[in-house]
């Protein structure tokens, strides 16, 4: 069985919900922030960095000819717009823009420059022309502008007065020739003579066709728009930053759903376990002995209510806490759960047959030696070995009759094979198994090295210890292909690094025991709870006897 990346925590399967994107955005709060508030704050810096431009604009009238026949020089009517377009575009020739630059000398620009940075817009709607320039020194945008717009109407001008001089100068040639001949009374020479009039007319008198109507007296800066700028990069960086932390939640194959790894391993899912507070977390203690009474205690408690359903049919004594890899959280979880057990009145022995990183000796506080090397090298016997631990508290008002012994692995080995660990930690089991009600062997992981694996045909169930947060997709996936190829029965997952329990204790939790909460039902002599009367006459299935002998 294989599974894909879980990215909703609170559903099982489904369309995400809208608060499922919520939980992302939570999760990857530092992910959005950066990247939201970095956008900005680069494009802000960027633009404060920049060299200010300005802008300067000039406004050009256009009169548009009119239909005329002035000296036989003919004009017809032209669409306004179309011709407002065309002078747009004739603005742009290379004479008006050098005629320009001769009007500002101290510009100190080429002609291709001062293309590059002018314009001219007609005005939508109106005869307008808008020329501009752009420059960073605000008064020479301010004057080359105006420059523009004037060289743009005297050469406007010459082009308009071009027809008129030419055919004035065709006049005069035919009316000299006239003269020559002594044709000057002729109609001819009188109609020539009118159109000479005309035309010098119009060439000393013409209608300009075009007229500035307001120069440039102010330069605006357009660049850099730091508001503007920094506007559009907090809304690019809105966008970023969503996208960054779905992308971040994307690539990120940690598993954060017990659904996840319930459907990854197809095994139950027995517990859920909050890490412990952080000063018992600092000095390595054990929830079960420093706060018994914690919500994370209970937790423990739950755990062993939990077990006791999915043993009923299997009925196992030896059972083995394992893991997929280092670090979830496998030694603690075994040791407070035998703690659990032997407070809620079982005898229990816990081994640690990790030999290769023992830790049960330091969370319970003991030597590390004697254990099982000692054991197997004959420098101990099993009665020295066994150590019991003192399940109760200094502030607990009583017990249940449990007891919790302690076999720790002694010297740590770099390879177990060399003194047959397998069969020393077997034997140990066969031995301890008889006078234990449960026995608890704390392993290796099962990913990490064969010690496990070769360890399970000696146990009767496995217990899988998984931590949210850490373990990758891929590692699951290969955890349940080793837990499938392993016949040991598998009585379900402890899930570790869950969420803290919210909401208020229930009774007094954090607080000094209620006796009445802990008071414990009596006992009859052979150490089993005494039955009430209903129990007594109701109770005959075997697996509520087995059920009744954990709780």
């Amino acid at each position: 069985m294989t599974t894909g990346r879980v990215f909703t925590s609170g559903t099982d399967g489904g369309a995400p919900s809208l608060l499922d994107y919520l939980n992302v955005l939570s999760r990857r709060k530092w992910t959005f922030l950066a990247t939201f508030l970095l956008v900005p704050l680069v494009a802000v810096v960027i633009s404060l960095r920049q060299t200010p431009v300005y802008e300067a604009t000039a406004d050009v009238l256009l009169k548009p000819p009119t239909a005329s026949d002035i000296g036989g020089v003919q004009t017809g009517t032209v669409d306004p717009a179309r011709f407002a377009e065309t002078q747009a575009l004739l603005a742009r020739v290379p004479d008006v823009a050098q005629a320009a630059l001769g009007k500002v000398p101290e510009a100190d620009l080429t002609v291709e420059q001062f293309l590059k940075k002018s314009g001219v817009a007609p005005t939508l709607g109106s005869d307008y022309l808008t020329f501009s320039f752009q420059s960073s020194d605000s008064d020479l945008a301010t004057a080359l502008a105006t420059a523009y717009a004037e060289a743009f109407t005297a050469y406007s001008l010459q082009n308009q007065l071009e027809p008129y001089r030419d055919h004035l100068a065709d006049v005069r040639r035919q009316l000299n020739g006239l003269e020559a001949v002594g044709e000057t009374h002729t109609t001819a020479y009188k109609d020539l003579a009118e159109d000479e009039r005309q035309l010098s007319a119009q060439v000393d008198f013409p209608q300009d066709s075009a007229q500035v109507v307001r120069q440039a007296d102010k330069a605006f800066q357009i660049a850099p728009r730091t508001k503007r700028n920094g506007g559009i990069a907090v809304i690019l960086g809105l966008m970023l930053g969503l996208g960054a932390a779905f992308l971040v939640e994307a690539l990120d194959t940690r598993i954060r759903s017990t659904s996840a790894v319930r459907e990854a391993l197809g095994i139950p899912v027995l517990g859920q376990l909050a890490a412990p507070p952080k000063d018992i977390a600092k000095q390595g203690k054990l929830v079960m002995l420093a706060a018994p009474t914690s919500p994370e205690a209970e937790a423990f408690r739950t755990l062993r209510a939990n077990l006791a359903f999915a043993n009923a049919h299997h009925n196992a004594r030896v059972l083995m806490v394992t893991s997929g890899v280092d670090e979830e959280g496998k030694s603690t979880t075994a040791a407070n759960l035998a703690l659990a057990l032997a407070r809620g009145g079982r005898s229990v022995v816990l081994i640690d047959a990790d030999l290769r990183s023992p830790r049960l000796h330091e969370l319970f506080d003991l030597p590390e030696k004697p254990g099982l090397t000692d054991l197997e090298l004959g420098d101990a016997k099993l009665e020295d070995a066994l150590r019991e631990i003192d399940i109760l508290d200094t502030n607990e008002r009583g017990g249940r009759g449990g007891k919790l012994e302690l076999i720790s692995a002694g010297d740590a080995l770099h390879d177990p094979d060399e003194l047959g660990a397998e069969a020393a930690v077997a034997r140990v089991i066969r031995d301890v198994e008889a006078h234990a009600d449960f026995v608890l062997v704390d392993a290796a992981p099962l990913l990490r090295v064969g010690d496990a694996v070769a360890l399970s045909a000696h146990v009767d169930a496995l217990l899988v210890v998984v931590r949210m947060q850490t373990l990758r997709t891929a590692t699951l996936d290969e955890l349940e292909r080793t837990l499938a190829s392993t016949p040991t029965p598998k009585l379900g997952v402890i899930v570790t690094g869950a969420p803290p329990t919210s909401g208020v204790p229930y009774r007094r939790y954090g607080g000094p025991p209620d006796p009445q909460v802990h008071q414990m039902p009596p006992r009859s002599k052979n150490g089993d709870e005494a039955k009430t009367g209903d129990e007594a006459n109701g109770e005959s299935s075997s697996v509520r006897q087995r059920l009744r002998s954990w709780t």
